[in-house]
């Protein structure tokens, strides 16, 4: 066995000897692969050709910088930096697909600032990636491990050895200018730069400069130079910041909305808004989600509302925008600003300073998503997780109303509550909440009509068993508030954090929302507001969770200057307009998902500033000097 050993090091010592010169060639080339590789496996995350000259430059450009830098080192240091580079991006790749299994979009190192939390709902089923792609890794890891091996010997000695570091030194340069000057190219000119309605988020340009559509943004640019001005783009580094006169000219040159027929008539009432975590238009059916679809029929529905996600925190996401009324930025924020930037205009702010007592509840921990700060600096008085409301199992929703004397005390309330058990994956790693429900899950989903693979509807079964037990909650919510005489004077506003997109087959779930290609279905949620002697009614004109805050101060009638909101009524007269990520839209007859030639709309284009402009509001912490 010793002498077999012996053996085939001295034939790798040979080879290495006879073809290490091949090395470096070997890593620059399985570099070029990885990149090709998987933006093909990707085709159609973006609009970019495969081989378009810009990305390939970059590609190129990097993958040289990089073998050169490796070439310049001690033979050691060069065989260990290559392993840890393939290592690297091949976790990167691999990283870049589960991101984009769950939610449709690559890895941003924005996202980091929620990873923490969001492993906490870590599931094997990410992983179901297309096995070309993991192929594709394996060849790259072979041909980096063949690289590796090749390194034990230069293959050059002596002159040609100093002349091959030379041809290196040299390279780097090079290379990192060729970066440079392509990077001067994609960027705009700042004299050219409009927000009219001559905005095209199509161009080239335009998606570098704003670097917040991870899926166009890779497929132009490369992995690797993706990567590095994601990380830029990502932590503010060279971000120009639009100052407080240009923020404030944005918001004050809107005009303020006309009244409706319904601003004022809840003023004074007491207010419960519930964010149902993953109950999506799929799961609100009769069979399903009884209570729920009751107060569909008998309050106010908003027929055509949608959730637009710009944080892959989906559910911290919508927590923001419906509290504050304005839109956390995608990028150059860390999770803490949440927790110290100022919000006056929150809805907890405004209750509170009429006298309200304002409370937040959900059974998470106060350290998930820092709720517990970042709620206190939202202008509520506590944040009550599980242990406050007295809850065995904080995964069951119906448990939360052990809290329910809490949640109504005072003279005047503000409630703020998040659901919890619609939240996937919809697997046995979540048992505590479908068990109790399987049953009558497996007998209704018998009798919906909807078939698909077994694990397909092993899934969906579950999603179904979770959405009861969110159900249960919602009807003991209602049965409490009319038991304790409470109904007429409260208003409860129930709305959706984002579609459910915990399903791993996510054809399956296009197939269950009726979501085609180029339609604005996939983000549409379940909306209603019920109580406080409202007549039941359909609203249909198009609305979002932007529209959740500006509604909620029109109908309280609180004192609040609506154009510093992103969103408006949705009692507003006029046509509604739903803004969504990367410039696309929605006004109830076009949809722009953000690709191909945009329409021309100026409305569009001015609820685009509006966005932009919130989440620069956000990043800048601009509301604390605000009113000063």
């Amino acid at each position: 066995m010793k002498e077999a050993l012996r053996r085939a090091r001295g034939a790798l010592g040979e080879l290495s000897r006879r073809f290490g010169i091949l090395s470096l060639p070997v890593f620059y080339l399985a570099l070029i692969f990885l990149d090709c590789s998987f933006r093909w496996v990707y085709a159609g995350a973006g609009s970019t050709r495969l081989l378009s000259p810009k990305t390939m430059l970059f590609t190129a450009c990097w993958a040289l910088l990089a073998t050169a830098l490796v070439g310049l080192l001690p033979r050691l240091g060069r065989r260990i930096a290559m392993g840890l580079l393939g290592v690297f991006f091949a976790f990167l790749v691999i990283l870049h697909g589960v991101m984009y299994n769950v939610f449709g979009h690559f890895f941003s190192f924005a996202d980091m600032s929620f990873a923490g939390d969001g492993a906490k709902f870590f599931s094997w089923t990410y992983f179901r990636l297309p096995k070309k792609l993991y192929f594709f890794v394996a060849v790259f890891l072979a041909m980096v491990a063949a690289a590796v091996a090749l390194a034990r010997s230069s293959g050059l000695t002596g002159r040609r050895l100093w002349i091959k570091r030379g041809c290196m030194a040299l390279i780097v340069p090079v290379c990192i200018g060729a970066i440079a000057l392509t990077h001067q190219k994609l960027m705009p000119r700042a004299d050219v730069l409009t927000w009219d309605n001559r905005f095209d988020p199509n161009s080239e340009t335009e998606i570098y400069r704003e670097f917040t559509d991870a899926n166009r943004s890779m497929k132009l640019t490369g992995l690797y130079q993706y990567t590095a001005r994601n990380f830029a783009v990502s932590f503010g580094i060279g971000t120009d910041t639009r100052s407080v006169q240009e923020l404030t000219d944005i918001f004050e040159g809107r005009e303020e909305p006309a009244a409706n027929e319904l601003s004022g008539s809840l003023k004074g009432k007491n207010l419960i808004l519930v964010m149902l975590e993953s109950i999506d238009t799929w799961l609100a059916r009769p069979e399903y989600m009884p209570n729920f679809c009751e107060l569909k029929e008998n309050g106010v529905e908003f027929t055509d509302f949608y959730t637009p996600l710009f944080l892959s925190a989906g559910t911290f996401n919508t927590e923001i925008i419906s509290q504050t009324g304005l839109v956390p930025p995608a990028a150059g924020m860390a999770s803490s600003g949440y927790s110290t930037n100022a919000f006056p205009l929150s809805l907890a702010n405004l209750f509170g300073g009429k006298g309200y007592r304002v409370n937040s509840f959900h059974s998470a921990s106060p350290g998930i998503y820092s709720r517990g700060s970042v709620h206190t600096n939202l202008g509520f008085e506590k944040y009550h997780s599980y242990v406050d409301m007295g809850m065995d199992e904080y995964q069951l929703d119906s448990q939360m109303l052990r809290a329910f004397d809490i949640m109504t005390a005072g003279d005047s309330f503000y409630t703020y509550i998040i659901t919890y058990s619609g939240h996937g994956p919809y697997t046995e790693e979540m048992g505590v909440i479908a068990e109790p429900h399987l049953e009558a899950a497996r007998e209704a989903v018998s009798r919906s009509g909807i078939t698909d693979t077994p694990e397909n509807m092993e899934e969906y079964t579950r999603a179904v068993a979770h959405a009861m037990e969110t159900d249960e909650f919602i009807g003991g919510l209602m049965d409490r508030l009319r038991e304790e005489g409470l109904l007429e004077d409260t208003a409860v506003l129930f709305y959706a954090d984002h579609y459910g997109k915990y399903m791993s087959d996510k054809e399956f779930l296009n197939r269950l929302k009726n979501a085609e290609p180029g339609t604005p279905e996939l983000y549409r949620t379940p909306c209603v507001l019920a109580g406080a002697g409202l007549e039941a009614g359909k609203v249909d004109k198009p609305a979002s969770s932007l529209d959740i805050v500006p509604t909620i101060v029109d109908l309280f009638g609180l004192d609040a200057p609506m154009n510093y909101y992103a969103g408006e009524s949705m009692f507003a007269p006029g046509d509604g307009l739903v803004p969504f990520p990367n410039s696309g839209w929605y006004d109830g007859k076009a949809y722009y998902s953000g690709e191909g030639e945009m329409p021309q709309n100026e409305r569009a284009a001015e609820l685009k500033r509006r966005v932009e402009a919130s989440m620069e509001a956000v990043r800048t912490d601009y509301f604390r000097e605000w009113g000063k």
